[in-house]
């Protein structure tokens, strides 16, 4: 019936029919294409989406390990700074002892260079004091060679004295004795008590005599020397 309702119309709108079903069929192939790809390109999208949302889902948690590990590290960090300050602390310590020892070394140098010093200068004082008892004793070497000299002269001299001296006093030896005979006189120049036994000194070897004490002393002062 329809058909034949169809006949009746006339034919451009058969045409004009078939024209739009063709373009609705066509455009309705379009859309289902370009649906189709969008689906394709949604699908696509989300299995990328998905990657990304596994790989974020990675990364948080490597992340999360790894703020789990900066955690650690910065309380390792203050624990660590905690001892650093502790250390420094002591190493100021010790710094502060250490300059004050340095301190006391330093006053103790300058003591002790100005005791050198000292000793430096008594040394000084001491080679000059022992280089003039040097030329001292120089002096009094010469002179006590001069007096043993002069002494040893006197002797030769008190010895003459004494031999001639004996010589004139000796007694005559009586031929014969006999037992009553009495002792005989003895001369003036024997007599013990008579000064004339004693030898007779002029002024100077008196005081050469003297001089053979000073001899005797500059001998013990010459072994203190050395």
């Amino acid at each position: 019936m329809g058909i034949e309702n169809m006949r009746r119309w006339p034919m451009y709108i058969v045409f004009a029919v078939c024209i739009l079903l063709i373009l609705s069929l066509f455009n309705s192939w379009s859309i289902e294409t370009e649906l189709r790809n969008r689906v394709a390109e949604i699908s696509t999208q989300l299995q990328e989406c998905s990657k990304q949302q596994t790989s974020c889902m990675e990364e948080s948690l490597t992340l999360l390990e790894q703020r789990d590990g900066y955690v650690s590290k910065v309380n390792d960090l203050d624990k660590q700074k905690v001892k650093l300050n502790d250390d420094v602390a002591d190493y100021k310590n010790k710094l502060s002892k250490s300059e004050t020892q340095v301190n006391r070394t330093l006053v103790d140098v300058e003591l002790c260079k100005t005791e050198l010093q000292s000793l430096k200068n008594l040394q000084l004082s001491k080679s000059a004091t022992l280089e003039t008892l040097r030329l001292e004793k120089d002096t009094l070497t010469a002179q006590l060679a001069e007096r043993k000299q002069k002494i040893e002269m006197l002797e030769k001299e008190i010895e003459k004295l004494k031999s001639s001296m004996t010589t004139k006093s000796a007694p005559a030896v009586p031929s014969k004795v006999t037992p009553a005979a009495q002792p005989p006189k003895l001369s003036p120049a024997l007599n013990v008590h008579n000064p004339i036994n004693e030898p007779v000194f002029d002024n100077d070897a008196k005081e050469e005599l003297e001089d053979a004490n000073a001899i005797n002393d500059g001998s013990d002062f010459d072994q203190q020397l050395k």
